[in-house]
């Protein structure tokens, strides 16, 4: 039979990770194995910024970060706020150095217990430490201990000038709110309290501000709203038999409130339905350590418009993976370096700051960094790998005979093109250099020159070898170096099984 010779451009790489379906029914915009790379506006992809040390010197000596949170006043001064060990940590205007306040309050160490972080009337409040005590701190002298017997609570958030805690040890289904505008009296005209659903063997995981005058409250089995704009505030259940599994597991973005449930899933709502999404990475998400369910977080990344999920892997102690959402392309992506952090918050610059388990914050995707301080080896490893491809006919012999691939021009460094047929991965790894000054077309001899102009470049790259499935990976993890792939062109000719 004839061999039938055709182009194959692949520039489209927005469908993310599939883990899930068979290696042979990828879709071309599909890949097999993400790490560590983002989806660029044009479709194509780059390798992910790095992470920075924010203090050189870690906190109490060297224990896990359980507390992180973003402080601004009023007058415009900010502080980035950290618990760690058994103390409480300032940096003033988020110079990077970490200064004691913890005075006489109380702190239980250990990575697993969770304290959140919220700002109102003028102070930073970390609740979550049950039995510790809610802590306050005013931006001068020592933290204290918050005013009014608040209850010691896993959870602690604000919403329309007040503070509110939920799940304490005697009431894990309850939720207590202050007065307006005062998170130091709990007893006031104003404050009181609400049981979600109380007696039904669940349990008040977290929440999350919804709207102006809505705050969705979240069970592991069910989910309410609670009508906020007149205490006291009435309870109305919206959705059964789902819910969430961490009080950091929940997310608002842009009055969608996403959330991890015990399955585990991400899901969301508006309010008036559950949105579920694509399941390419169930298989992901059921290897995930289910002892660490209740301690993943999530960050909204709004630079990037991603939703960060920080989980543990298998039998991990700790976070050690981020399962990614793009929003913008509807896709997964992951990284699997970089981000093994137990804490995080957003600056109102919008720089994402995580707390390790090692004393210390990182900033993470920092712009022209391209290592992770965070990190013993500190390259980044980046790899996008496509599916088997049969292109529509499995019982056809492909036949590679080259590949063009359109890269941006960086000022050092090189990649790998890898390749194979039928099942047997990596056969053939071609390196390219991404710093090469590429000519023109027409000035230099087409099959050794790269082709492009001041930012991108083409290289042809000749290829061998025969199968009925063909597969392709591109992988960069030099230290120290940027690098983008905008996409390639596949020559491909295709024949019979016993075609020469």
């Amino acid at each position: 039979m004839t061999r039938r010779s055709k182009a194959i451009p692949i520039f489209d790489f927005t469908g993310g990770l599939n883990t899930k379906s068979s290696v042979t029914s990828l879709e071309l915009n599909q890949s097999r194995d993400i790490q560590n790379i983002n989806i660029l506006p044009n479709g194509g992809f780059e390798k992910r910024q790095g992470n920075v040390a924010f203090n050189a010197s870690a906190m109490a000596s060297s224990a896990a970060v359980h507390g992180l949170g973003y402080y601004r006043q009023s007058d415009g001064d900010d502080f980035l706020m950290a618990i760690a060990g058994t103390g409480v940590f300032k940096s003033d205007s988020l110079d990077g150095t970490m200064d004691t306040i913890t005075g006489a309050v109380t702190v239980t160490t250990g990575q697993d217990n969770i304290w959140t972080h919220s700002v109102l009337n003028n102070l930073s409040i970390f609740v979550g430490g049950a039995p510790d005590a809610p802590i306050k701190w005013n931006g001068s002298g020592n933290a204290d201990v918050l005013g009014g017997s608040p209850p010691s609570g896993a959870f602690g958030l604000t919403a329309n000038n007040r503070l509110f805690i939920g799940d304490t040890t005697a009431n894990p289904s309850r939720i207590a709110w202050s007065i307006l505008g005062n998170p130091e009296d709990w007893t006031g005209t104003g404050s009181g309290t609400q049981d979600v659903q109380a007696n039904d063997g669940d349990v008040l995981v977290g929440a999350a501000v919804h709207s102006i005058d809505h705050m969705l409250l979240f069970k592991q089995n069910s989910i309410h709203d609670l009508a906020i704009r007149t205490a006291p505030f009435p309870l109305f259940p919206l959705f059964r038999e789902v819910g969430a599994i961490s009080k950091r597991g929940i997310l608002n973005v842009d009055g969608i409130v996403y959330f991890i449930t015990p399955e585990p899933r991400m899901k969301a709502t508006d309010g008036s339905q559950i949105i579920d999404f694509p399941d390419t990475i169930d298989n992901v998400w059921d290897s995930l350590n289910p002892a660490r369910l209740k301690y993943l977080h999530g960050l909204y990344y709004r630079r990037l418009h991603q939703i960060w999920w920080f989980v543990s892997t298998t039998s991990a102690t700790s976070h050690d993976l981020v399962i990614i959402w793009d929003l913008k392309r509807k896709c997964w992506l992951r990284h699997t370096t970089g981000y093994k952090m137990n804490v995080s918050c957003i600056a109102q610059d919008r720089t994402a700051y995580c707390g390790a388990y090692d004393g210390k914050l990182y900033r993470q995707d920092v712009t022209n960094v391209y290592s992770d301080a965070s990190e013993t080896n500190t390259e980044i490893d980046s790899i996008l790998r496509s599916g088997w491809m049969g292109l529509n006919d499995e019982t056809l012999l492909k036949v590679a005979i080259h590949a063009m691939v359109n890269f941006q021009l960086q000022t050092s460094g090189q990649f790998e093109l890898s390749y194979g047929y039928n099942f047997n991965t990596d056969t053939t790894i071609e390196s390219i250099s991404q710093a090469t000054t590429a000519s023109t077309y027409d000035t230099a001899v087409y099959d050794n020159a790269f082709f492009g102009g001041n930012s991108d470049a083409v290289r042809l790259i000749h290829m061998s070898g025969s199968g009925n499935f063909f597969q392709y990976a591109f992988r960069h993890n030099t230290a120290g170096e940027a690098w983008a792939i905008n996409g390639l062109t596949l020559a491909m000719q295709e024949g019979g099984p016993n075609s020469p």
